[in-house]
């Protein structure tokens, strides 16, 4: 818990404080003051995460991380993909000005962020729901993620900035701050629950127990263990008075203060593997037409087997996509596939594949794969190990009763063609975008690159 962290977190700040301080760029945040309102749980909905359709998609696209050629072939895209959406970009000079030239055919709404190191994960400091009476409101979270403080800001932009036709339509939004942190990379929305692995919670268990970092060698004993989950089941509550709808887990949990110390011990130690990685990156839910709800799980052994059956074509296409050195080899990417990381993640998401099935849903697999940072041509500013390959971070919707998602292209065609069978297998089509490949190697997916506003869910 706590071992890898997702993000390069540290190393994205230090560069994009560099870039202020070189180029003069605004530093000061708006305050958005007339459009804050207290927060008032009674009065908002969110969204699931899977039903209703997109209305209006929100994305940061900072000039300092994305050119021209990557945000308009992955704009083009989305609008290809739907005509009708709203699509908001929150973007800055010099993007901005040559997004400028696109934004009439692409009906695309550009709002000027004037240099603010904003990241390009707009997921996860905010939320857009839906009040009482209506309206939009941007649901701001309180903590301030190491390395990207300044997101803390995303919100109050989006909701003081949005253009006056939207703002309208959207009943003039306000936005309010959350009592408790949250992160939204790390949640799964169903109408019925709000669902999350124990890393969730961690932010929250760590203030509860008065803690800096996760108490790790406590877990060999049961006090320990009754000691983190007692401020988990705390920490839960909480979360789902901020969601509306109960907690619940994607794997198993120790009963507390009951069973074999060892095997409880053992599961801590399971559920451990996949700290450091978001929820949305390896488990997706989708609607099912037998059991009502099916999840999608990351299999590392699929990853394996995919890399085992790589056509020479497709490994070229990985190696040009995301910038590997020339030696970067199938021999050397499947060695990064048995790490001790990799097989505690493997370890843990075969333990949530069978705790899911077990819950009644409807499960299958996707290929999961880790590439080292090593193997890039290019490492400057990278101080993270590695990066996931998955074909979990999607976003799913309903259109007209029919389910369908839209996420990155992993670059690889075998592996997405793949990828389209496992979703259409449960009924759901699958739409691969141009990614973003800057956000990827950074180990931001498509899911972590949006925000969404649904209707009908």
């Amino acid at each position: 818990m706590g071992r890898l962290g997702k993000r390069p977190l540290g190393a994205i700040a230090v560069a994009l404080m560099a870039l202020v301080a070189r180029q003069g760029l605004a530093a000061g945040p708006p305050t958005a003051a007339g459009r804050r309102v207290a927060f008032a749980p009674a009065d908002q909905r969110f969204d699931t995460d899977v039903s209703g359709r997109l209305t209006a998609s929100v994305y940061s696209l900072p000039s300092f991380f994305f050119d021209e050629a990557a945000a308009d072939a992955f704009l083009s895209a989305v609008r290809a993909a739907d005509p009708g959406r709203t699509l908001i970009v929150l973007t800055d000079s010099p993007l901005l000005d040559r997004l400028q030239t696109r934004a009439k055919a692409l009906r695309l709404h550009l709002l000027d962020t004037h240099g603010k190191a904003y990241s390009p994960w707009p997921r996860d400091p905010f939320s857009l729901v839906h009040t009482r009476a209506g309206s939009v409101r941007v649901l701001v979270r309180p903590n301030r993620q190491p390395g990207r403080e300044e997101d803390v800001h995303l919100g109050p932009e989006l909701a003081q900035n949005l253009p006056e036709e939207i703002d309208r339509a959207w009943g003039k939004v306000t936005w309010a701050e959350a009592p408790v942190p949250f992160h939204n990379g790390q949640v799964l929305l169903t109408g019925n629950a709000a669902w999350v692995t124990l890393h969730a919670l961690e932010p929250r268990i760590l203030a509860i127990l008065k803690l800096d970092r996760v108490p790790v060698e406590s877990f060999s004993a049961a006090a320990g263990i009754d000691r983190y989950l007692a401020a988990a089941d705390q920490a839960a509550a909480e979360l789902g008075t901020l969601y509306g709808r109960p907690v619940r887990f994607v794997h198993p949990l120790p009963s507390a203060g009951a069973g074999n110390a060892a095997a409880r011990t053992d599961l801590m130690r399971r559920i451990g593997g996949a700290a450091g990685y978001d929820l949305d990156s390896i488990v997706t839910f989708v609607p099912s037409r037998k059991k009502g709800l099916a999840a999608l799980v990351a299999d590392v052994p699929l990853g394996r087997k995919l890399l085992a059956e790589l056509p020479a074509a497709d490994l070229d296409a990985l190696r040009r996509g995301y910038g590997l050195a020339p030696a970067a080899t199938a021999e050397g990417l499947a060695a990064a596939q048995r790490t001790p990381e990799t097989e505690a993640l493997a370890a843990f998401l075969d333990l949530a594949a069978a705790h899911l099935a077990a819950e009644g849903l409807e499960v299958r697999r996707l290929p999961l794969l880790t590439v080292p940072i090593a193997l890039l041509q290019d490492r400057a500013g990278l101080s993270h190990s590695s990066f996931l390959i998955t074909w979990n971070n999607v976003v799913v919707e309903t259109r007209q009763g029919r389910a369908r998602a839209e996420g990155f292209s992993s670059l690889i065609p075998s592996g997405d063609a793949r990828a389209r069978e496992a979703f259409g297998a449960l009924g759901v089509r699958l739409d691969l975008l141009p990614p973003l490949v800057r956000s990827v190697i950074l180990n931001g997916g498509y899911r972590c690159a949006s925000n969404h506003l649904r209707s009908g869910s």
